[in-house]
């Protein structure tokens, strides 16, 4: 940009935090001019579960011909943009690294900014990009749910002076909601990603088939802030009800059933990989029994009733003037439902993201790199890697 130039605003986003190598492009963190997402869900199917090292081998592989269909997408050069973005945890160390290692050497290249981006800050600018690409202005303090296959947090959000501040008020103390699902899918003889199938069979089964209960958490030392409430009253446990699944299997005899299941839809997968689990239930329904749709329909029940409980419960003592539910379990139907109704009742307004943007992308990393572009947060060269990064 010449002296006195204004920015335009547009940031590439480079996201490689676990399964998804995506690049984006975004203009002032609200209009989205390219996105593109590598999924590798069918490598890791086979495996029923990310392994980090394929993982990094595939971000090593897609890195550079993604970035390049979104520049592409775009249609920009790369002295077109003002800044490039980049996920620098939480997540897999060695996909991270990937990401980052790319960008630090284009930002480099090209002679552009480079921001770091934590990727949970990133779930909830996914949010909040829609919000702002539709002209609408969301009331903090938020309440912002991020839950998904490795994380389940809540964090107040707050904007002061254009710039977003997160405390974290909430979070799972072992599984996070999204690997209970993927965990349970697995215990019954289901595709991976277990969250979609769960989602789809549930409506076919009786939510109050099966009676679950989730115990009280042991006390955190110390409060989130002097004068809050203690963060314990808001933290999440999904571990006691993986294990009350198993036990509720072996005690009703269910595992002829669930190993004939999963033989049969791994055969018809490799048949048919691109296959949905509303297609194997219509297709192969004498595989799906009413005790199995029954379990199903219960846990997620459950589940989502747990994370309503906490969210709601959260929002309340805090004083938050809205609630943002965000990542990959965002997505699920009945989550999206019973969070509608229960925010119409208490009149507050929730908002999720479409589904493209409930799953890991880039686009979200570039939004939330906006406002720390605005004001001139940059990383430097000691950029590194934080698989363990935290949020608030």
């Amino acid at each position: 940009m010449g002296t006195g130039e204004r920015p335009s605003g547009l940031i590439l986003g480079i996201e490689s935090s676990c399964d998804e190598t995506a690049a984006a492009v975004v203009r002032a963190g609200g209009e989205v001019l390219a996105n593109v997402v590598a999924s590798q869900i069918k490598l890791h199917a086979n495996y029923g579960g990310v392994v980090p090292e394929l993982a990094s081998r595939e971000h090593l592989r897609n890195i550079v011909p993604v970035v390049r269909a979104a520049m592409q997408q775009a249609r920009l050069d790369f002295a077109d943009l003002d800044a490039i973005a980049v996920t620098e945890g939480p997540g897999l160390a060695g996909a991270l690294l990937v990401g980052i290692t790319y960008a630090k050497a284009l930002a480099l290249g090209t002679g552009k900014p480079l921001v770091a981006v934590n990727h949970l800050e990133g779930h909830i600018h996914a949010v909040l990009l829609e919000a702002r690409a539709r002209h609408e202005q969301l009331e903090t303090p938020l309440l912002a749910l991020v839950v998904s296959g490795g994380h389940t947090h809540l964090y107040l959000a707050q904007l002061a002076a254009d710039v977003w501040r997160y405390r974290n008020v909430g979070r799972t103390v072992d599984d996070a909601a999204g690997e209970a699902f993927d965990k349970v899918a697995k215990l019954l003889g289901l595709g991976y990603p277990g969250g979609p199938w769960l989602d789809t069979l549930a409506d076919r089964g009786n939510p109050l088939a099966v009676e679950f209960r989730f115990q009280q958490i042991k006390a955190r030392r110390g409060h989130v802030e002097d004068d809050s409430p203690p963060a314990q009253h808001f933290d999440f446990s999904f571990s006691g009800i993986k294990t009350a699944v198993l036990r509720y299997i072996q005690t009703h005899g269910m595992g002829p059933a669930i190993e004939t299941r999963r033989q049969a839809l791994g055969e018809a997968l490799k048949e048919n990989p691109a296959m949905k689990p509303n297609d194997a239930a219509d297709l192969l329904p004498w595989l799906f029994d009413a005790s199995a749709l029954d379990l199903i329909a219960s846990f997620q029940y459950a589940v989502v009733g747990n994370l309503m409980r906490q969210t709601f419960a959260a929002a309340e003592a805090f004083g938050a003037r809205g609630i943002v539910v965000s990542g990959g379990v965002a997505a699920n139907s009945e989550l999206r439902r019973r969070f509608a109704e229960e925010a119409r009742r208490r009149r507050l307004h929730v908002a999720f993201p479409t589904l493209a943007m409930s799953t890991d992308n880039a686009a979200m990393i570039a939004a939330a790199a906006w406002p720390k572009f605005a004001a001139g947060e940059f990383a430097g060269e000691a950029l590194a890697a934080a698989p363990q990064l935290r949020l608030g």
